[in-house]
């Protein structure tokens, strides 16, 4: 039976953000020319400041998200525990891009060549993370099914010889969307707005990804991350829109596109609540997801034509 393994967890995460860091590193010395002892110095301040900070954010954006509760149970214990359910995934991502601007502060580097450089590294965390989940049961984890199904698609608990249950391994999906955005990252390792868009592409599936997962941070209807991550692309739809210039219709396809992409996930929200019906009939989940899904290629389609208006401008 897999057992919860916050010392596993811990192991294998650190082992993956220091082998990205050496990956910066090496970013860093190739793409701005630096010595290779200040390149590993930048590389290990984003090691110490990103591993403080990434916590510190995390915490953080649960707090806030979750004020009150914890406010009930006790602020104190909150911040003095560490308690991986109570963690905000993105939270930590805002703290390790912060911790990556000010290791360009400290080394006088420019900010924006240096996230850049970070993109790929960022990626790979992010999916080392996920995939880190696996320790962390029940974590990460979907519905249970009624077809198991084997691994990585989903994880299998046998409770005896006689019962078991299949639960959709979504930590799994998630962490290999982040290593396909790690992977486009360093393809495309010359974009100019090479963080930018490999942080839409790792937001952009967790719409549909976060809907899937049962330990969401949930607000009434609401969960929190899917709604974080959808702002966070849909701000880079309209930050498009003033770019390609904001007097043309045409610039603003790409964000009028990201809120039908919206009005249409929360009627999906309210119809895998149970909240609208079809024929009286709840709508099947497997339709529901699909169509989700369309919406989500939408938005990358119209994220890459708001890219190269943009290239074509400049």
């Amino acid at each position: 039976m897999i057992e919860y393994n916050l010392t596993a967890y811990l192991i294998s995460l650190g082992i993956s953000v220091l082998c990205a860091c050496v990956f910066f590193s090496f970013s860093l010395r190739k793409q701005q020319a630096l010595s290779t002892g200040r390149a590993a110095s930048a590389g290990a301040c984003v090691l110490i400041l990103g591993t403080v900070l990434g916590l510190l954010g995390a915490k953080l954006f649960y707090f806030i998200f979750r004020f009150f509760v914890i406010v009930e149970i006790g602020v104190g214990r909150y911040w003095s525990s560490l308690q991986t359910e109570e963690l905000s995934f993105f939270g930590g991502v805002a703290g390790v891009t912060l911790s990556v601007f000010l290791t360009a502060k400290i080394f006088h580097l420019p900010a924006r060549q240096t996230l850049n450089s970070f993109a790929a590294a960022g990626a790979l965390i992010a999916a080392a993370a996920r995939f880190a989940e696996y320790f962390l049961f029940p974590t990460g984890l979907g519905d249970i099914l009624e077809n198991p199904l084997p691994f990585p698609l989903a994880v299998n608990v046998f409770y005896g010889e006689d019962y078991s249950e299949s639960m959709l391994a979504v930590f799994m999906f998630e962490g290999i969307a982040s290593l396909i955005a790690c992977v486009l990252s360093v393809v495309h390792r010359d974009e100019p707005r090479r963080f930018l868009r490999t942080l839409f592409y790792i937001c952009l599936p967790q719409i549909i990804l976060e809907s899937l997962r049962t330990d969401t941070i949930d607000i009434l209807l609401l969960h929190v991350e899917q709604l974080v991550c959808y702002l966070f692309v849909q701000g880079v739809l309209i930050w498009y829109g003033f770019k390609c210039g904001k007097r043309r219709f045409a610039s603003w396809i790409p964000a009028l596109v990201g809120l039908v992409v919206c009005g249409l996930t929360i009627a999906e929200e309210f119809m895998l609540e149970g909240k609208i019906l079809l024929n009286g009939e709840p709508v099947p989940r497997l339709l529901t997801y699909s169509v989700m899904a369309v919406g989500l290629i939408a938005l990358a389609v119209v994220e890459h034509i708001g890219n190269r208006h943009l290239s074509a401008q400049s």
